[in-house]
C-alpha cells in the first residue's frame, strides 16, 4: 500500500518540473482564465496536513472567499506571488476572505524545504500569515493544476469563480476580482 503510494507521489511531484513555473507576465496573454461553464464549478474539497501536521479541509472554510494557491519552493514566481497573498489577507480577512498555500514540494523532506522557505521570506520582511497544506496527488489531479503557481478564487457557495494561472504582476489583478465576491 505505501509503496503504491509511495509511487504514485513520486510520478506525481516528478511532472510538476514538467509542468514547470510560470510567470504571466513574461507574455501578452490574458492573466486570468475564466471558468468555461458560466454557472461555476463546485471548488473540490480536500483534507491535508499542514505545517503542523493537523489536518484541514477546504470545508473549514465555509462562508468564505478563499484563494486556494498551488506553489512550490523551487518555483521563483511562486516566491514573488506570496507576498501579495500575504497583504491580501491582512487587508480583507475582516470581511470574510482567506488564503490557503497548497506546497506541492517533493514528499522528502518537504517540511525541512518549506521551513527554509519560510525562514527565507521572513528574512525578506514577509512572514506568511495563512495556512500552508502539504498537497497529495490526488488533490493536484483534482484541481487539474497546469502550472506553478496557479491560485483558484473561490466564492462563499465553494465555486471555482476565476483561476489565475502563473504568477501575476500585481495585487491589484486579484483584488479586482476578489472584491467582486467578498
Amino acid at each position: 500500500m505505501y509503496t503504491k503510494l509511495f509511487c504514485l507521489f513520486g510520478l506525481i511531484f516528478c511532472m510538476l518540473p514538467v509542468l514547470g513555473c510560470s510567470d504571466a507576465t513574461d507574455d501578452d496573454s490574458d492573466k486570468i482564465t475564466d471558468t468555461v461553464d458560466p454557472s461555476f464549478q463546485l471548488a473540490p474539497n480536500f483534507t491535508l496536513l499542514n505545517t503542523e501536521l493537523e489536518e484541514v479541509s477546504l470545508t473549514d472554510y465555509q462562508d468564505k472567499v478563499v484563494i486556494v494557491d498551488f506553489w512550490a519552493t523551487w518555483c521563483k514566481p511562486c516566491k514573488e506571488e506570496i507576498p501579495r497573498f500575504i497583504e491580501l489577507y491582512d487587508e480583507y480577512q475582516a470581511q470574510g476572505f482567506e488564503v490557503v498555500g497548497i506546497s506541492t514540494d517533493d514528499v522528502d523532506g518537504r517540511l525541512k524545504n518549506i521551513e527554509t522557505f519560510f525562514q527565507e521570506l521572513s528574512g525578506e520582511g514577509h512572514d506568511i500569515n495563512y495556512p500552508i497544506l502539504l498537497a497529495d496527488s490526488d488533490t493536484i489531479q483534482r484541481y487539474q493544476v497546469p502550472v506553478l503557481p496557479s491560485a483558484y478564487l473561490v466564492n462563499r457557495n465553494g465555486e471555482i469563480v476565476k483561476i489565475f494561472e502563473g504568477a501575476q504582476e500585481s495585487k491589484e489583478i486579484y483584488e479586482r476580482e476578489l472584491k467582486k465576491w467578498l
